[in-house]
């Protein structure tokens, strides 16, 4: 049997006599998917080869199990039993179903007749766990600068994001007070893009982990654009429901452009266009902050499953998003945060700036220049 697997390295290593010998105390297992034959907690003197199929260490945590690595063929399972006689630290499961080679250590330890073998079984898994334990010492480095860079970048973000709710109320306030804030809404801008974008590139990771790239723009442009078509419609439906249901609207056309001005009196084709085209230039600006900017970092930062995280870090920047937004209403600010749902999902899916960027505008504009919800918040 053990003739048949001399390309796996540790019976590679082996000489006839030894296969021999390491014959007499191993079995074959073969498993359906599913099934645990390692268990946390258990005192095991077995260790195991995967000769086909996947197996996935877990962990136990409480009442939960979380997976910590996939081994597959070739790999060896549950060596540690070789140096120590402890409990089991992890279970270990089949992923699909799986042939394994099980060596009973137990008739191996304090046999003369073996020592040969326990010498060389000794040899190979001390050399294996001393790299696995220089690879492990890497990774754990290289994961808590990780998460440092991008706590310090969480927090600045969040502190930015803060400012530019600031921001915006006292831009409101400025209309009021000036003639044109243009100007001034223009230098706020792109200082907040310009704070942004230098942390992105001082965080040390490259500027496309936070969705700034051009990489398949066309079709992430497209995506954005099919998966956006029934929030366009679902708004016309709204606005349709909401005229013809309440009362009070009756009177509201279906499509109302100039809903951005109070009076008919205030129309002002200029204006108009003027605020069309600013709120084109605002959005990506936006979703710089949200998306590249707190969500990117979040899901980053957060640990645990990576649909966990994701969903995670789509809520928490929805809320701060919908947070800036809440001094215009609480109406308006949840009609943001219920479609920044969907362009978190969007950005997590494709990755990118432009799909969401290019969704955003697209319902932002449909639903305030051209259907006009803005007299009905």
């Amino acid at each position: 049997m053990l003739e048949s697997y001399k390309n796996i390295p540790l019976l590679s290593d082996l000489s006839e006599s030894q296969l021999e010998k390491l014959k007499e105390i191993s079995t074959e297992l073969r498993l359906k998917t599913g099934e645990t034959f390692v268990n946390e907690g258990e005192v095991d003197h077995r260790f195991f080869i995967i000769i086909e199929g996947k197996v996935e260490i877990i962990k136990k945590n409480g009442s939960r199990y979380y997976p910590i690595a996939q081994l597959s063929q070739g790999e060896i399972v549950g060596e540690m039993i070789l140096f120590e006689n402890a409990p089991r630290s992890a279970s270990v499961k089949t992923m699909e179903p799986s042939v394994i080679l099980c060596f009973d250590l137990e008739k191996v330890k304090n046999n003369p007749y073996f020592l040969d073998v326990y010498a060389k079984l000794t040899t190979f898994f001390g050399e294996k766990i001393s790299r696995r334990l220089r690879y492990t010492n890497e990774v754990t480095v290289e994961i808590l600068k990780e998460r440092l860079a991008i706590g310090s970048f969480a927090v600045n973000i969040i502190a930015i994001t803060t400012l530019y709710a600031i921001s915006l109320q006292i831009l409101q306030k400025l209309k009021s007070i000036m003639s044109n804030s243009t100007l001034v809404t223009i230098i706020v801008l792109m200082s907040f893009c310009y704070f942004i974008i230098s942390m992105m590139i001082n965080s040390g990771y490259p500027l496309k982990t936070f969705g700034l790239t051009f990489q398949n723009w066309k079709r992430v442009m497209l995506e954005s654009f099919l998966y956006t078509t029934p929030f366009l419609l679902t708004i016309l439906l709204i606005k349709f429901c909401i005229i013809t249901f309440i009362d009070k609207f009756h009177n509201f056309a279906l499509f109302d452009p100039m809903a951005i001005f109070k009076t008919s009196a205030d129309v002002n084709m200029k204006v108009y266009f003027a605020a069309l085209f600013g709120y084109i230039i605002f959005v990506p600006i936006q979703e710089l902050i949200v998306r590249s900017g707190i969500q990117s970092a979040l899901q980053k930062f957060l640990s645990g499953s990576k649909t966990k995280t994701t969903w995670m870090a789509i809520l928490l920047s929805n809320v701060l998003f919908a947070g800036g937004h809440s001094h215009i209403s609480p109406g308006f600010a949840l009609s943001v945060f219920i479609p920044g749902i969907f362009w978190g999902w969007l950005y997590a899916k494709q990755n990118s700036i432009i799909g969401v960027s290019f969704s955003h505008i697209l319902i932002g504009v449909w639903g305030a220049f051209i259907i006009g919800f803005e007299n009905i918040f």
